[in-house]
């Protein structure tokens, strides 16, 4: 073991004691809230984050393998929640195009000159 390589090991140690209680946080509460909740999501994505500089300052490949595993799940549910807003406003759309018709009918149209 090389004497540069002592400081970057406590680092990690540490950051693997820091870990613990936000994996409980993750494990206990976080797991109750809706998977799609804004709470969630922000928390997860601060995990994903604290991995990835720890995979990146620290060399550790749990870390980088964590933030890898959170990030394939929440982005599924990131796209499941952008296909419900797109979905949502594709409906909402076509109940405004509905409506402008509606009324252009009740109008008698209009007709360029």
């Amino acid at each position: 073991m090389r004497l540069d390589s002592v400081p970057v090991a406590l680092a990690r140690l540490n950051y693997r004691v820091l870990r613990v209680p936000l994996q409980v946080i993750e494990d206990r509460g976080m797991s109750r809230i809706d998977e799609q909740s804004p709470t969630r999501l922000a928390f997860e994505h601060f995990l994903i984050d604290c991995d990835r500089a720890a995979a990146h300052l620290l060399g550790d490949e749990r870390a980088a393998a964590r933030a890898a595993a959170l990030r394939n799940r929440t982005l599924t549910v990131r796209f499941a929640i952008a296909q419900r807003i797109h979905r949502d406003r594709l409906i909402l759309l076509d109940q405004q195009r509905a409506r402008f018709h509606e009324r252009r009918r009740h109008r008698g149209g209009h007709r360029p000159t």
